[in-house]
């Protein structure tokens, strides 16, 4: 009995840290009787709402559509998928692309990479650095291989980082908001 009063403390508490994370961000999820978010669903909100906190730089002809890049984690890119449907950013719709390769991620704003690809991190990321795309990672040395932002677990927190010398060298702007509730900041 005991272990089971202790797991259900367990995700009550999950559920409460999440939903103070989503928060926090500005996503005003619906409160249910559970309040359980799982990492992922974190993770995607968290996604999407730094599109808010960076400046992309002008192009004369801007996409019709702002894209959201996913590169292994189908999970992410299911959530993802449910949490911008109908909405926008910068003005424009939101599109997810779940992709297997990162030669397809085009011309996406915003480039997810998923734990799976631990070891070709620095390659995969060296292969966009030309674009201006917010690369966003989730690995402990995500921020070392070249990514502007990189996701971690903090005391079971879904938590960030941020590199602003990565994010310059990608033409992009981050704002002193998202900087300032970073847990670590790497960069001038």
């Amino acid at each position: 009995m005991n272990a089971i009063r202790t797991a259900s403390l367990g995700v009550r508490l999950a559920g409460r840290l999440a939903f103070g994370a989503l928060a926090a961000l500005g996503v005003n999820p619906p409160i249910q009787a559970a309040e359980v978010y799982s990492e992922d669903a974190v993770k995607a909100a968290f996604i999407y709402r730094f599109a808010g906190y960076v400046d992309w730089p002008r192009k004369s002809e801007p996409s019709p559509t702002f894209r959201i890049a996913v590169l292994g984690s189908n999970e992410i890119g299911s959530r993802l998928e449910a949490l911008v449907a109908d909405r926008t950013l910068h003005g424009r719709p939101v599109t997810v692309q779940r992709i297997s390769r990162i030669q397809d991620a085009g011309n996406a704003q915003i480039l997810y990479i998923g734990p799976t690809h631990r070891g070709n991190l620095e390659r995969l990321v060296r292969s966009v650095a030309d674009r201006d795309m917010l690369v966003i990672t989730d690995e402990p040395d995500g921020l070392e291989s070249g990514s502007a932002i990189n996701l971690l677990m903090v005391d079971q927190r879904v938590r960030f980082e941020v590199s602003t010398e990565a994010a310059r060298r990608a033409g992009l702007s981050i704002s002193s908001g998202l900087l300032s509730v970073a847990v670590r900041v790497q960069g001038k």
